[in-house]
């Protein structure tokens, strides 16, 4: 049976949006959205909506949030059997407070029972970590947990750093992984070279490609993606795209889309422009994950706003 295995945070999201310019100090008129989050989750969610069989190996609280991630997960299709409830642990929590234009302003997590994915987490996910397609991770994993997987998971190994924070956690495995999507400043943490350019970027991409890893895909915003791999380098850019509503989720359906068009065969230029239109779907809807992304949308996406 062929699955995608994602071992990584799951966590609940609160964003909070301003109706007007923000004030320092004060109450802002806007509105709270809550729902379920966690950079691995979002993935895993994601590629369930495209269709793919996907197993999810995290850690919850045993609180209302931990039972609403849980419950939310297994409605969306993800396979829950790799993940271990904790009692008298908090589920994490991710709080963003987003302008009026729906950019991202300032955010706070609280991640620390995702520390708790050390090496006995792996251990005991031995079986669906070892027996997927690949494996998929955020940098939120631990020293230990990063060290265990790496070394037992014979299948491709695909990592978001997620931060720069944990990108400098992420940075002594980074050749073990096969695929990685970090952003410019993650790149610069996982290289020390600076990625200003886009002769920069190549640089940096080719030290990660020195280490071990096969092909990177550097988010760059709405400038697009830059790829670097072994058919050399892709440089996506898109059209103006206007249906900015929530930019949180962006990057990590970005990461889903690149796994989707991977798994499908398409070719490099379309893996990245893959990557490119789920980003797109996510950030024009209003929660973290779009409810309508599929393949047919992510091709719809690539003709009117890449090609």
């Amino acid at each position: 049976m062929n699955y995608v295995a994602g071992i990584g945070g799951a966590n609940m999201d609160f964003h909070a949006q301003s109706r007007d310019e923000l004030v320092l100090r004060d109450s802002n008129p806007g509105r709270l959205h809550m729902s379920m989050g966690g950079v691995c989750r979002n993935i895993c969610e994601n590629l369930a909506r495209l269709g793919e069989n996907v197993w999810l190996c995290t850690v919850l609280g045993n609180d209302m949030n931990g039972r609403n991630i849980l419950e939310g997960c297994e409605r969306t299709g993800i396979h829950m059997e790799g993940t271990q409830v904790l009692d008298g642990e908090q589920t994490s929590m991710y709080i963003s407070v987003m302008d009026r234009d729906g950019d991202m302003l300032l955010a706070l997590s609280d991640m620390h029972i995702i520390k708790r994915l050390d090496d006995r987490l792996v251990d005991q996910a031995h079986n669906i970590l070892c027996g997927a397609e690949l494996v998929v991770c955020d940098g939120n994993l631990s020293p230990r947990s990063l060290e265990r997987l790496t070394t037992v998971c014979p299948g491709p190994l695909y990592m978001d750093p997620v931060s720069t924070a944990w990108a400098r956690e992420v940075k002594p495995f980074i050749g073990f992984f096969d695929t990685v999507k970090p952003n410019r400043m993650e790149l610069e943490i996982l290289t020390d070279c600076p990625c200003g350019t886009l002769e920069e970027l190549q640089m940096a991409c080719d030290v990660l490609r020195g280490r071990g890893v096969r092909r990177v895909f550097v988010s760059l915003g709405r400038e697009g993606m830059f790829y670097r791999g072994p058919e050399g380098t892709i440089i996506g850019e898109n059209r103006p795209y206007p249906r900015l509503v929530n930019a949180t989720g962006a990057g990590d359906a970005a990461m889903a889309g690149i796994i989707y068009a991977t798994i499908h065969g398409w070719d490099p230029e379309k893996v990245v422009h893959a990557g490119m239109a789920a980003g797109m779907a996510a950030i024009a809807a209003e929660d973290t994950i779009n409810p309508d992304i599929s393949g047919e949308m992510i091709e719809k996406l690539i003709k009117e706003c890449i090609e």
